[in-house]
């Protein structure tokens, strides 16, 4: 399980999709990422810069943070996006990483808890009116910065919610220099995605299109794609359906527009690495219902594995 995580391409975006792309590379027991995650801490969670939950080895999780942090202004506003108005990010950004350590200092809460927290110690400036909470708090990619300073990672589940910690406390933080830090991260893409170039990299990682440039002139690693032989179920949120060269992967645009949609796209089935279906799938009772479009492809073994990771004992093929 580690070693696919170490390619610093897996996350939980949506929920599930970390331990989808885990099934379809590597024998996984069930509860063994959670256990990871919220027991044995050997794994970390946190917010990338594209707002997304990464799922990376806790003794690789401040290299992997620390190469998205922002060296210039213009990069640390393309990460702040809205969490911030316009003017001095860098104040913000110390202000927001200083109040979520505060807050984090030696115990762990609730999302709903933090964001308590926060709106006792920010300005009114960043908190500005969530519409859908009906409240005033941070915005996310205050919690972004936080977590690539190490002031915050998802360390368990209040109910639906996540529950925040500081990861410098619950796993450690040894940071290496940022540049050879950003080093590494290339050569990960680089080495799981083939050959490629900075914008790509760009529209992968979140970064702004200066400093992926940056970052991507610092590695010369030689770009191999990750081999998938066999049939695999790739879910949404999979690593290879995170690549940008989605025309090269799926020629036929009508697949295309239903895998990558802004939720609820359908998954790949592919054979040697090659897209040959789409699948989705739905649990009824404890039976996982698959359904396939495309090529007539035996998904049953790859199925059979997924199912009990999401609560079933039994597949059926539509």
């Amino acid at each position: 399980m580690l070693d696919v995580l170490r390619s610093w391409a897996v996350q939980d975006s949506p929920p599930g999709a970390a331990i989808a792309a885990l099934v379809a590379r590597t024998a996984v027991e069930v509860g063994a990422l959670d256990r990871a995650l919220y027991e044995d801490r050997t794994v970390v969670a946190l917010y990338n810069a594209r707002s997304a939950t990464a799922i990376v080895p806790a003794d690789e999780v401040a290299a992997y943070a620390t190469a998205q942090l922002p060296s210039a202004e213009d990069q640390l506003s393309h990460l702040l996006k809205n969490a911030a108005p316009e003017g001095d990010h860098g104040a913000a950004f110390d202000l927001a990483t200083d109040a979520i350590s505060d807050a984090l200092d030696g115990r762990a809460l609730s999302r709903d808890d933090l964001h308590e927290e926060l709106r006792q110690r920010l300005p009114e400036s960043l908190l500005p009116w969530c519409a859908g909470c009906k409240s005033h708090h941070a915005r996310r990619g205050l919690l972004v910065i936080a977590g690539l300073r190490g002031r915050l990672c998802i360390s368990g589940r209040v109910g639906r919610q996540p529950e925040f910690a500081r990861t410098d406390q619950l796993v450690g933080w040894d940071a290496p220099a940022p540049d050879d830090a950003g080093e590494q991260l290339v050569a990960r893409y680089r080495g799981h995605y083939g050959p490629s170039d900075a914008t790509a990299f760009a529209e992968w990682s979140g970064l702004a299109r200066s400093h992926a440039q940056r970052l991507w002139a610092l590695s010369h690693v030689e770009g191999r794609l990750e081999q998938l032989d066999g049939v695999r179920l790739l879910a949404p949120g999979d690593p290879q359906l995170q690549r940008r060269d989605r025309e090269a992967f799926i020629p036929d645009p009508a697949w295309r527009k239903r895998v990558w949609t802004a939720a609820g796209g359908a998954g790949v089935v592919t054979r040697d690495g090659t897209p040959v279906a789409l699948w989705r799938a739905r649990k009824q009772g404890k039976t996982l219902e698959v359904t396939l479009e495309g090529a007539d492809v035996d998904v049953t073994a790859p199925a059979e594995r997924l199912a009990p990771h999401r609560g079933c004992t039994s597949v059926r093929l539509l």
